[in-house]
C-alpha cells in the first residue's frame, strides 16, 4: 500500500496549485494545438453519436423530465442544464468508438473532461480561451494519474480517474481557489464508478454511460465542495492503489508537471473500434497493400487462414459471438474480417449490417489469435502486431505494426483528422455548417462566448 502521509500531501498540493495557477501561456504550444484537434474531433463524435436511436430516445426522455439550461446536446439543436447535457454528450461521444485517447494514460482523457467543461463553459458564457485552458488542465492531471498506476484488465477506465479531470476543468471555469481545488481533487478521486471491460466485449451499450459518470460526478463534486462537503486526506491513492488499480506512484503524477505535457501525446482515432485493434488493422492493410488498391484485395473465400499475433489487449478482444453493432467495435477478429470484406475501414465496417453479415462471420472463423508475451511486455510504448494471411493458393501476405498510425511516434496527416470530422459530422449537420463548426473549433480560443459556439443555430 502506498504511503498517504507527507509525500502524498506534497503531490496533492502541487496538483491543486497547477490547476489554479496555470495559464495558456504556460502550456506547450504543441500540446495546445493538439488539444484544438482533440476538441474538434470530440465535437464531431458527440454530434455523430447523438444521432444513434438510443441516444435520441434518451434525449427525448431527458427533455421531458430534467431542467432546461444553456448547454448544448451537440448535434441535436437542443439545450439542457449542464449536468444532463454533459452526460448525454459523453455517452454519445463513446458510442461509435471514435473518441480520442492516450495510451500513456491508459485511457481516454478527452471524453472524461470535455463534456463537463463544454457544458459549464456554455452555461456560464465563458470564453473559448477559458474553456481551452480548463480542458488542458483537466486532461493533463488525469492523464498523469492514469499513467501513474497499473490498470487491471477487468476494469474499464471510463468514469474512474476521469472524474478528477471533469471536476478540475469545471472548477477552473468557476474560479475555485487552491484550498478548494485540493479538497475537490480528493473528493472527486474518491467518487469513481467500477465499470468492467466485459460489458464492452458483450456489446453492452451501458459501457458508454461510464464516461457520463465523469461528466455528472465531476460537476457534482464541485457543487459538493462549494456546499462544504469534504473528501478524505488523499482521495486518489486508495482508488488507484487498492480499489480499482494497482501500484499507484504519486511521484510520477507530478514529475515534470508543467514542463512535459502528456496532452501532446494523445491520439485521434482513424478506425471506429477499440484502440488496441488498430495495431491489427494497420498490419492487415500493410499486408494487403502488396495486392494493390482495395479493389484488388483477396475475397474472403480466397483466404484459407489468418494469424494475428500481438500484445495482450489484442488477444483479450477476441469475442466471436457478435450480437450487435457495438460489439463489432471490440472484437479483433471481427474488425479484421470486416475491413477485408468491406475493402475499407470506415463506419460501415462496424454497423448493424456488418454485425449480421455471414461472409464476415465465416472469415472470422478462419482467424487465429495469439498473444506474444514479448509483445505484451513492450506495450504501451510499442504496439507490436504481426498479421499473416494465407490464401487458398498458398500465397502468404504479411504485415507488421511497430507503432499504431496516429501515435506521436507515427503521426497521421492532420488532413486525415479533418476528413474524419467531416465524414462523421455530416450525420448531424449540413455541409456548410460542418465546415464552419470545424473551423471554429480549431480556433476555439478566439471564441468570445462559448454559448454562441456554432452560430445562431448553435451546436
Amino acid at each position: 500500500m502506498t504511503d498517504t502521509s507527507a509525500s502524498a500531501s506534497h503531490y496533492l498540493d502541487q496538483l491543486a496549485d497547477f490547476a489554479c495557477t496555470t495559464t495558456l501561456a504556460d502550456i506547450d504550444p504543441r500540446a495546445l494545438q493538439h488539444l484544438r484537434v482533440i476538441i474538434a474531433d470530440t465535437l464531431g463524435a458527440f454530434a455523430a453519436g447523438n444521432q444513434e436511436p438510443e441516444m435520441r430516445a434518451l434525449l427525448a426522455r431527458q427533455m421531458d423530465e430534467v431542467a432546461g439550461g444553456h448547454a448544448s446536446v451537440v448535434g441535436t439543436g437542443q439545450r439542457l442544464n449542464p449536468i444532463d447535457a454533459a452526460a448525454l454528450n459523453a455517452a454519445a461521444g463513446c458510442w461509435l468508438e471514435l473518441d480520442e485517447g492516450n495510451l500513456a494514460s491508459n485511457g481516454h482523457p478527452g471524453i472524461q473532461v470535455i463534456p463537463a467543461a463544454l457544458a459549464v463553459a456554455q452555461q456560464r458564457r465563458s470564453s473559448g480561451a477559458d474553456f481551452l485552458l480548463a480542458c488542458a488542465i483537466g486532461y493533463e492531471i488525469i492523464a498523469r494519474v492514469g499513467a501513474a498506476c497499473d490498470m487491471r484488465m477487468c476494469i474499464h477506465p471510463h468514469g474512474t480517474y476521469g472524474v478528477i479531470g471533469a471536476a478540475v476543468a469545471a472548477a477552473r471555469l468557476q474560479g475555485l481557489d487552491v484550498t478548494e481545488m485540493r479538497e475537490l481533487i480528493n473528493l472527486a478521486g474518491s467518487s469513481p464508478i467500477a465499470g468492467n471491460r466485459q460489458s464492452m466485449k458483450d456489446g453492452a451499450t451501458l459501457r458508454n454511460w461510464y464516461a457520463s459518470h465523469s461528466a455528472i460526478m465531476g460537476q457534482t463534486a464541485v457543487r459538493l465542495v462549494q456546499s462544504g462537503f469534504t473528501g478524505p486526506r488523499d482521495g486518489i491513492t486508495p482508488t488507484c492503489d487498492e480499489v480499482l488499480f494497482d501500484n499507484f506512484r504519486p511521484g510520477d503524477v507530478v514529475r515534470d508537471l508543467g514542463k512535459r505535457w502528456l496532452l501532446a501525446d494523445g491520439y485521434i482515432k482513424l478506425y471506429g473500434c477499440g484502440r488496441p485493434i488498430h495495431a491489427a488493422l494497420d498490419a492487415v492493410r500493410q499486408a494487403l497493400a502488396s495486392t494493390g488498391d482495395p479493389s484488388h484485395w483477396p475475397r474472403a473465400d480466397d483466404i484459407a487462414h489468418i494469424q494475428i499475433r500481438g500484445f495482450k489487449f489484442i488477444a483479450f478482444l477476441n469475442r466471436r459471438d457478435i450480437r450487435n453493432a457495438f460489439a463489432t467495435r471490440f472484437s479483433t477478429p471481427f474488425a479484421v474480417a470486416s475491413v477485408i470484406v468491406h475493402r475499407s475501414h470506415g463506419l460501415e465496417c462496424f454497423d448493424d449490417a456488418a454485425a449480421a453479415d455471414d461472409t464476415i462471420h465465416a472469415l472470422v472463423a478462419k482467424i487465429e489469435m495469439v498473444e506474444d508475451d514479448n509483445y505484451s511486455a513492450q506495450f504501451p510504448g510499442r504496439q507490436l502486431c504481426d498479421v499473416v494471411i494465407t490464401l487458398k493458393d498458398r500465397t502468404v501476405l504479411s504485415g507488421h505494426t511497430e507503432v499504431i498510425r496516429g501515435e506521436p511516434a507515427n503521426p497521421a496527416d492532420p488532413e486525415e483528422y479533418k476528413a474524419k470530422f467531416f465524414d462523421i459530422a455530416r450525420r448531424a449537420w449540413p455541409e456548410d455548417r460542418v465546415a464552419a463548426i470545424h473551423a471554429e473549433a480549431m480556433r476555439i480560443d478566439e471564441v468570445v462566448d462559448m454559448r454562441a459556439l456554432g452560430g445562431v443555430a448553435g451546436l
